[in-house]
């Protein structure tokens, strides 16, 4: 599907095959010398085949366009490098350059993290194995054009402002459309879905972060903001008010589920409610485990630096508990 988001910009939906997120939106910067295509989707064959023939229907071809990437997540980061040529430029944000094509030793080391949350060693490395990071990701390194908050490109006519949204990932960068009050903000908002907000080694409150970033872009008073999948979103505030007040509703059932004693985040998890269907917490696809004991943990830690909760190591584990008045 293509879609005209303003004169010289569209919208290009890329299926994600078997993904629950259903479809990426990439979005193209018509330009007469270099269009800019934001976000692209897995690295895989039919994702990569859907992307080709829409910048065709374009009348574009990987060889005429550079790429803003606003995160390193497989589903917008995995085809850019894939598709690049010489002269090709991607920008990206500073941040989440050391993940965007982690190596062997990193998904181990993450697997031991997670089993530190409590989640058993051979479920975090299923998941791991499974995961479309992994998969899905870049096929090799490539040398990106790091961008920083405040930054400008200059597409098509239109000035573009980057504004960086920290809390999805460690370096989200979106990029604001001057004078239209509209912003690519590829998962730092989302129309009908909640984005994931996951722990992150070197943060040590991404929740916390994230909601800043949602306060800041509220700021900006957008009329529209074109987001990474599904919806676009016509009412910002509202819907900026609904995000925060999901992850206030999580905080108080992760609250709640403490009330009778000490837990890590994996026995945590199954006492939250999750737009998931299953009858029983171990029937749960591996990944999407892993995705919600991540988002525990961050909401566990968000709890920790306002004071709620407290964190101890015990054997090898990390539990928490609500914090004693």
């Amino acid at each position: 599907m293509i879609e005209e988001i303003l004169p010289g910009i569209v919208r290009m939906e890329v299926p994600l095959p078997k993904s629950p997120l259903k479809a990426t939106n990439s979005y193209v910067i018509l330009d007469g010398s270099r269009p800019l295509v934001v976000d692209t989707a897995f690295n895989r064959s039919e994702c990569r085949e859907t992307f080709l023939a829409l910048l065709r229907e374009i009348g574009q071809s990987p060889d005429s366009v550079d790429y803003f990437v606003t995160h390193l997540h497989a589903d917008h980061l995995g085809l850019a490098a894939t598709l690049a040529r010489n002269g090709t430029t991607i920008y990206f944000n500073e941040p989440d350059l050391p993940l965007a094509r982690p190596d062997e030793e990193y998904w181990d080391w993450m697997g031991r993290i997670y089993e530190q949350h409590g989640l058993p060693l051979r479920d975090s490395r299923e998941a791991m194995a499974r995961h479309p990071g992994r998969i899905y990701g870049p096929e090799t390194d490539f040398p990106y054009t790091i961008v920083h908050d405040g930054d400008l490109l200059n597409r098509g006519g239109y000035s573009l402002r980057c504004v960086q949204t920290t809390g999805h990932t460690p370096g989200h960068m979106c990029l604001l459309i001057e004078g239209h009050d509209m912003l690519f903000c590829g998962d730092h908002m989302l129309g009908d879905i909640t984005p994931n907000i996951t722990m992150w080694t070197g943060m040590t409150d991404p929740l916390g972060c994230y909601l800043e970033s949602l306060d800041r872009v509220s700021r900006l008073c957008l009329k529209r903001a074109l987001t990474g999948h599904r919806s676009l979103i016509d009412d910002c505030d509202g819907r900026i008010r609904e995000l925060k007040e999901h992850h206030e509703q999580r905080l108080r059932e992760v609250i709640s589920a403490l009330r009778d004693g000490e837990k890590d985040a994996a026995a945590t998890t199954p006492l939250i409610t999750w737009d998931l269907r299953y009858d029983r917490w171990d029937d749960v696809h591996p990944v999407q485990k892993l995705f919600a004991t991540g988002e525990t943990i961050a909401h566990l830690q968000h709890l920790e630096a306002r004071g709620v909760v407290r964190s101890i190591m015990r054997d090898g584990h990390i539990l928490y508990r609500i914090a004693s008045s």
